[in-house]
């Protein structure tokens, strides 16, 4: 008799636990509308002072058609390193590296960390970003950097992507 309590419980709690992981992950499905690219290579690296936002490449255009909000997803691929850069009098410092997009002109909210700049060599970092609810109409978005330390840019490769629901 106790065998079948127990059983009993542990289906109803799974049964529970499924039906709140089901509700949590009901938003309603996306549908792409269109994809922006924009890569390029700076041969000579594009400089990151410890701290700054550097934006990296040139603005693109997107546009949101209506009615209602759009989702916008930015893949980043960015090959960094200390490489050839210079730092003035004082010393060169890897430090963290942070990627993030301006929306607009303004810096997404969910920039993210992806590692840190390499003391030599290179390396390719990648993230992945959303902003939801953005209104319809033209809007301009561009990826930067920020390092915890210095840095330099030489390739990049950016996939802007509107989706609406």
């Amino acid at each position: 008799m106790r065998r079948a309590v127990t059983t009993g419980l542990l289906v109803a709690a799974v049964v529970f636990m499924c039906h709140g992981l089901a509700s949590a992950q009901s938003a309603p499905p996306e549908t792409l509308h269109a994809t922006y690219i924009d890569h390029g290579y700076y041969a000579n690296g594009l400089n990151v002072s410890n701290g700054v936002d550097a934006a990296v490449g040139s603005p693109v255009t997107i546009n949101c058609p209506g009615p209602g909000a759009c989702t916008i997803q930015a893949d980043q691929f960015i090959q960094v390193g200390l490489v050839g850069i210079s730092c003035g009098e004082f010393p060169c410092f890897p430090g963290q590296l942070t990627v993030g997009f301006y929306l607009d002109g303004v810096a997404a909210i969910d920039e993210q960390i992806v590692g840190v700049v390499p003391a030599s060599g290179y390396q390719v970092e990648a993230t992945s970003e959303l902003q939801n609810g953005v209104s319809p109409g033209s809007h301009t978005v561009q990826i930067f950097v920020n390092c915890g330390g210095n840095g330099a840019v030489f390739n990049y490769n950016t996939n802007f992507r509107v989706y609406k629901p």
